[in-house]
């Protein structure tokens, strides 16, 4: 069965959670990178920095001339914890056939000082232009 190049919408290659995270010249600069729990001491927790890195990938094909990548930080109940909404408008401009078939766009998210009221279960959810994609899944529990 062959898939139609206009049945491909833009999809997040890969995310990964992190202490710290760069995007610059085409590549992502991570530190304490991959984790999928955050140890805290008691709670209200309050953590420094966390960070997101993801790559999301456009084919040729897509029509739209930007994208808008966002993220959301929400709790086991679905409930919103950012106080804005954060995402960041690409400009991808037409390509044709002839350029790359597809293309990598890299993005990093950093978050300073987040609180977490109750250990739990976290995700941050991204989306592409208002459409969830992807989740990044992840624990806060308290150090024994």
């Amino acid at each position: 069965m062959e898939i139609e190049p206009e049945a491909i919408s833009p999809a997040v290659d890969f995310a990964l959670l992190a202490d710290s995270v760069q995007a610059v010249g085409g590549k992502l600069y991570v530190l304490g990178g991959g984790w999928d729990t955050l140890f805290v001491s008691g709670f209200p927790a309050r953590h420094h920095s966390m960070a997101i890195g993801l790559r999301v990938r456009i084919p040729w094909s897509s029509p739209s001339n930007q994208i808008r990548v966002g993220v959301d930080l929400v709790d086991a109940d679905g409930r919103r914890l950012l106080p804005n909404d954060v995402s960041h408008v690409v400009n991808v401009g037409r390509r044709d056939a002839m350029d790359r078939p597809d293309l990598g766009i890299l993005r990093s998210f950093t978050f300073n000082n987040l609180t977490f009221e109750a250990a739990g279960d976290y995700s941050f959810v991204i989306t592409l232009d208002n459409e969830v994609v992807d989740r990044l899944r992840f624990t806060v529990r308290k150090r024994r």
